[in-house]
């Protein structure tokens, strides 16, 4: 909303307010000497006061009337100067009561104007012009003694209008604490969302460069060992290294694209670059997050002549939910992973049991015993198990009595 809307707006709310205010305390001030009892033609004795006739009408002094007017103009600019309209009309109220004898509903413009402050700006801003007001209704009593503190009813009347003022300040000390409260909780809303959103790139990134960066890793070693024996036998390891340093890539440039905008998509390719690979971004940055379906992928890229990963499939394969889909792909990714870098070149086995209402991923190693794995849970395991949970479902990990590792996620395939 521009400022020029939000100025429109706000003078839509309040100059009707101001025209209340305004035509109330004029009515009050017109009819400040009350109904006509007593006048001829008013109401006979036992009779109420409006049983014969409306009150009297007591026209103003041009003074009286511009006092009003100074009043209302306050009232409609209270939420763009709150405090120069406040002493504006504070000023207009202590010339009206100096001028005119019985007051009518002049303090209605205060309140409202009071309201305004305490909901506006903080305590410390608020509550010494507020104190303005004291003189300015003793003001009105300055040509008796002690200003009429003495009268009981000249007292009781300040109280009434210490009241009338306390009361909308209360109300504005509440509402301005309901608006603050409300604020701060959509401030920590949206450091929470950026939070996890931060954490869920993070493991992204994670996943996918520790993942390639492991199977690369561990291609290369077995080109290097047969290059000089068997150089036959190093070309497959080479191209596994080319492809999942390919896939990483773009799936890297895929995850990374969130940063581009604000809405997830990929901004023109920069400078410099080429169009062949602005079309590549773009493209991979609208491909769907990888799933089961790209297991065999997975697990193709890890396969050597000493290591082989088995995967096994139990009960009828189904359309998964897409983040549970996606869930359970990353944390096969990652269970590998920590296979190939602490597995010590042995193999794996991939268990997907599909079941009515979980879909059990369960990956095992045969690697030697990791006794104190159990209590050193890295960021590889904790990104696991935030994964499953980000699901609605549990992730077990540990250390098996015959030796290896094995990784066991429980995730909900309906509604829980």
């Amino acid at each position: 909303m521009s400022r020029q809307q939000r100025t429109a707006r706000v003078l839509a709310l309040d100059i009707p307010v101001a025209l209340v205010v305004g035509v109330l305390t004029l009515g009050a001030a017109h009819t400040r000497g009350g109904w006509s009892a007593g006048q001829p033609g008013g109401p006979g004795p036992g009779e109420p006061p409006w049983a014969a006739g409306g009150p009297e009408i007591t026209l103003l002094s041009p003074l009286g009337y511009a006092c009003i007017a100074v009043i209302a103009a306050a009232v409609a600019l209270r939420r763009f100067y709150p405090r120069a309209a406040f002493a504006s009309a504070l000023g207009a109220v202590a010339v009206f009561l100096l001028t005119v004898p019985q007051s009518g509903m002049i303090g209605l413009g205060p309140m409202v104007l009071t309201y305004t402050l305490a909901s506006a700006l903080p305590l410390r801003k608020w509550l010494g012009w507020t104190a303005l007001a004291v003189p300015v209704f003793l003001a009105a009593n300055a040509d008796r003694p002690y200003f009429g503190l003495g009268d009981p009813e000249t007292a009781a009347g300040y109280v009434a209008t210490l009241s009338v003022l306390i009361t909308p300040a209360a109300v504005g000390v509440i509402v301005r604490s309901r608006r603050e409260n409300a604020r701060r909780e959509r401030e920590q809303e949206l450091r929470r969302s950026a939070y996890e959103e931060r954490l869920r790139i993070a493991r992204e990134v994670h996943d996918v460069v520790g993942h390639s960066l492991s199977v690369i890793n561990m291609q290369a070693g077995v080109a290097l060992h047969v290059l000089g024996k068997r150089p036959e036998q190093a070309e497959p390891a080479l191209q596994a290294i080319r492809q999942t340093s390919k896939d990483a890539l773009e799936e890297l440039r895929g995850t990374l694209a969130v940063f581009r905008s604000p809405d997830g998509g990929g901004d023109p390719a920069p400078a410099g670059t080429h169009a062949a690979d602005g079309a590549q971004a773009d493209a991979s940055s609208r491909e769907p997050a990888p799933g089961l379906d790209r297991l065999d992928e997975l697990t193709a890229g890890i396969d050597s002549s000493d290591r082989k990963v088995a995967v096994r499939i139990e009960g009828e394969p189904a359309a998964l939910p897409a983040a549970v889909d996606h869930a359970a792909y990353r944390i096969v990714q990652e269970a590998l992973t920590n296979a190939v870098r602490h597995g010590g070149g042995a193999g794996a086995t991939v268990v997907i049991a599909y079941q009515p209402e979980e879909l059990i991923v369960e990956v095992t190693d045969d690697g030697p015993a990791r006794p104190g794995a159990d209590h050193r849970e890295g960021s590889g395991i904790a990104g696991m198990r935030e994964r499953a949970r980000a699901v609605g479902g549990r992730l077990a990990a540990g250390s098996r009595a015959e030796g290896g590792f094995r990784v066991r996620a429980e995730l909900p395939v309906g509604e829980r």
